[in-house]
């Protein structure tokens, strides 16, 4: 009786661990569940990076829980990051940045955020119409708004044109920009932003001019959050590799080009400040 009784066993064994068996307890698995938060403020952006975040993770076996907040300013953005009430923020890189938190080395957008239009008043096009190149771009004496803090203020000084900065919301500098005598003559966004503002009272889309400077989007995470560190930089580049970052741009961002006639524009070339050349990665060509 004990050889039966041991033979059963032997089967019950062997049946559980087959291979069979084994797929079928994997795919009855719950996949580990991973908690991101992530403050963006541009609508767009949140529905390519959710998109983007979820498939890429869920193809490494994850069950993503994404949180998107607004974007506090940067100081607080980074205060939230270091102690750990967000998990990672997204910027442009820059070595300030690099020497501070961890950066996923992935570019983000494909550059995408580096093609800038402007929005100016229709008064003002006829001096924009006379940009031909970066030097006569400088020689227009047209004037530049950034918030404070914002590292195309470092841009735009390392190409010797010049610019203010506002504290004022994009709202209130939108309106000032409109009204004119407010010591700046245009807005610089990029492509995927500029659509974000209503075109009123003479508030347009300057038509001819692209500025471009090779950065893009990285996310930064502090450097002791190993575990999302490693896992996002495993589905990222994946994603970037088997091209799902490209279907999810042309998804999401495809339209751009042709909407606001990219390849007819004359493209100003902007330089880094050296630093940021000195460390910055080639992106991936479109």
């Amino acid at each position: 009786m004990w050889i039966i009784q041991s033979l059963l066993f032997l089967l019950v064994v062997v049946q559980l661990f087959s291979p069979v068996r084994a797929q079928q307890i994997s795919k009855d698995a719950t996949p580990p569940e991973l908690h991101i938060t992530l403050p963006v403020r541009q609508v767009k952006l949140q529905k390519y990076i959710s998109e983007l975040l979820h498939v890429s993770l869920a193809d490494l076996g994850y069950n993503l829980t994404l949180t998107m907040t607004p974007n506090p300013l940067y100081k607080r953005e980074s205060r939230l990051l270091n102690s750990g009430q967000i998990t990672m923020i997204m910027r442009l890189a820059t070595p300030q940045r690099d020497a501070t938190f961890h950066k996923i080395n992935v570019p983000l957008t494909q550059s995408l955020i580096g093609k800038r239009l402007l929005l100016i008043h229709q008064r003002t096009q006829s001096r924009f119409d006379a940009v031909q190149s970066l030097d006569s771009f400088r020689d227009s004496k047209l004037v530049g708004v950034f918030a404070p803090g914002w590292y195309d203020a470092q841009i735009w000084q390392a190409n010797q044109l010049p610019y203010i900065e506002s504290a004022s919301d994009h709202g209130t500098i939108v309106r000032m920009l409109t009204g004119g005598n407010r010591g700046f003559d245009y807005f610089s966004r990029g492509i995927n932003e500029i659509d974000d503002y209503p075109l009123s009272d003479g508030l347009i889309i300057e038509p001819n001019l692209v500025l471009s400077y090779p950065l893009d989007f990285h996310f930064y995470l502090h450097p002791q959050n190993k575990a999302h560190i490693s896992i996002l930089t495993r589905a990222l580049e994946r994603a970037q590799r088997n091209g799902l970052q490209t279907r999810l741009m042309r998804k999401h961002f495809g339209y751009l080009q042709q909407r606001h006639r990219l390849s007819e524009r004359r493209v100003i070339h902007l330089t880094l400040p050296a630093a940021a050349q000195a460390v910055q990665q080639p992106l991936p060509a479109h």
